[in-house]
């Protein structure tokens, strides 16, 4: 009798990036914050990387695919004197950017509760910060680390496919890290000219970087800003990162390749926009309760040919939420298969500490069942 051979989920991501229909929906998880909240100790802010035979041992466990935070393809440098430091000192991890124009300093501050990093001083509280910062950025050099896709694919293996990331865009840059949402939001309006010229030269400077990924052994990248239709709203977002997302898009694709962008927040409004500009995945989809739409209403405005990666909501994870209730959220993702096959289930941005493992080997047994094509 002729056995068919059992898809693993790196070859289900890998058709679905290709436009084809694998036997099931794909299943990847986003177990990073998790692992470090049950290991228990303070993690390292500034060495990130689920490119571990500890991570990707767990993704295997719990029959998961594994793509997320596993490293970049390049180095980066600075000319002119400039230097950036990041080191942690005690209960605080401290970023320092050091120029003939000043310093600027970014802290946060080891919060035991939640397992992260709090920001208590943002680099940019002024327009003189901002001048320092433009200075570093205008200065910043790439290098590429090809070689890096080796180690990613030796230690992922066929457990999944890893996503190199190329990080913000120059409006992303300022509201999610260097600036916060409020006082870039008044800069716009305060400091029209120098905002404009702060993200133009940020967006040149990460299409020198598209440009060395264009030429990588990897097929299929990410860049995140941690996109919100609340915070980067569409009057903000078309005139200040539409055309950089357009142009990411566009430049992979002539290239080969696909790319994903991160959106972990509020999708109404903006997904759609997202879309048009020809990004392949809106990665970390977050549904109701936690987002602003059903999985229905973020394909509605995602349109059909863009996919979808998420659908599991943070809160669904904890143990408030009955097996009953977190089967019918998930479920309630992998019927959007019936519209089309352009479909990865994830994690709503990711799998937060406390949640029980027995929850989280239940999915797989989930997309076996209820999500098969």
């Amino acid at each position: 009798m002729l056995k068919i051979p059992i898809m693993t989920e790196r070859e289900r991501l890998l058709k679905v990036l290709k436009g084809e229909t694998p036997d099931r929906v794909p299943w990847f998880a986003d177990l990073g914050h998790w692992y470090r909240a049950e290991s228990g100790g303070k993690w390292n802010l500034f060495n990130i990387n689920n490119c571990t035979k500890e991570v990707t041992d767990l993704h295997r466990e719990v029959k998961a695919g594994w793509y997320i935070e596993v490293g970049s393809l390049h180095e980066e440098y600075y000319e002119d004197g400039v230097s950036r430091q990041r080191e942690l000192e005690g209960d605080y991890a401290v970023e320092r950017i050091q120029t003939c124009l000043g310093e600027v300093i970014m802290k946060r501050r080891w919060n035991p509760v939640s397992y992260s990093w709090d920001i208590t001083k943002l680099m940019v509280e002024t327009v003189k910060d901002l001048e320092i910062l433009l200075y570093a950025v205008e200065r910043r050099k790439f290098i590429p680390r090809y070689e890096n896709w080796q180690y990613i694919e030796q230690t992922g293996g066929d457990t999944g496919l890893g996503f190199p990331n190329l990080g913000y865009t120059g409006l992303g840059s300022l509201i999610s890290y260097y600036m916060g949402v409020q006082n870039t939001v008044y800069a716009i309006y305060d400091h029209p000219d120098m905002m404009e010229r702060y993200i133009s030269t940020f967006n040149r400077k990460q299409l020198e970087l598209v440009d060395i990924y264009c030429k990588s052994p990897a097929p299929h990248l990410i860049f995140t800003d941690n996109l919100s239709g609340d915070i980067q709203s569409p009057d903000i977002f078309i005139p200040y990162s539409a055309g950089q997302y357009k142009t990411i898009a566009e430049r992979f694709h002539a290239a080969g390749k696909t790319v994903s962008a991160h959106l972990d927040g509020m999708l109404g409004g903006i997904i759609g926009i997202v879309a048009e500009c020809g990004i392949d995945v809106a990665d970390a989809c977050t549904p109701k309760p936690t987002g602003d739409l059903t999985p229905r209403e973020i394909r509605e405005q995602a349109g059909t040919k863009m996919i979808l990666m998420g659908g599991i909501s943070p809160v669904k994870w904890l143990p408030e939420t009955s097996e009953r209730d977190f089967t019918a959220h998930v479920r309630e993702w992998l019927d959007l298969r019936k519209i089309n096959s352009r479909l990865v289930l994830s994690a709503g941005d990711q799998v937060p500490p406390g949640t029980d493992i027995k929850r989280i080997r239940l999915v797989y047994d989930l997309v076996e069942e209820f999500g098969r094509f």
